[in-house]
């Protein structure tokens, strides 16, 4: 299974159209959010994606009722609180915005892999059954915007 993660978006409309459109592309089942959507109305944005999307808060997620509410119109978002889990036929995944939470998680040694955000730089650290990604920023502040496909086989 193909996961896509994604972090760090900060109401960029149009990245995160273009990234959800090359996600459904290239075939991925789940898209996870490693927080910082920013405001409710870029749920309906998330939700164009053709698989179940999960999403975790971050530290820029302003009203973060009204970004529930808005999740719960639809039947494919699922808001996790700050952090989430998703059981894989393959193993556990995790994700969170923190880095040192992500990080912390995976040396656990529980999970196949940890996903986070919030420094805007991408990471790929560990190896194994235990590894932590933080996807390329989604905004594009710092480095080019992007984002990680990870297959689970």
């Amino acid at each position: 299974m193909k996961i896509a993660v994604i972090s760090d978006s900060h109401d960029h409309v149009e990245h995160v159209d273009r990234a959800v459109e090359l996600i459904n592309l290239r075939g991925a089942g789940i898209l996870v959010h490693c927080g910082d959507i920013c405001s409710p109305f870029m749920i309906e944005r998330l939700a164009r994606f053709a698989g179940q999307v999960h999403i975790v808060f971050g530290n820029n997620d302003g009203d973060r009722v009204a970004i529930m509410k808005f999740a719960a119109a639809h039947p494919n978002v699922t808001v996790h609180g700050e952090m989430g889990e998703i059981e894989t036929d393959e193993g556990m995944i995790a994700f969170t915005h923190r880095p040192e939470f992500g990080g912390g998680l995976a040396a656990t040694g529980r999970y196949l892999a940890v996903f986070s955000g919030h420094t805007h730089r991408r990471l790929a650290e560990g190896s194994g059954p235990s590894m932590h990604v933080i996807p390329a920023e989604l905004k594009g502040l710092f480095e080019d915007a992007g984002f990680a496909l990870f297959a689970t086989v």
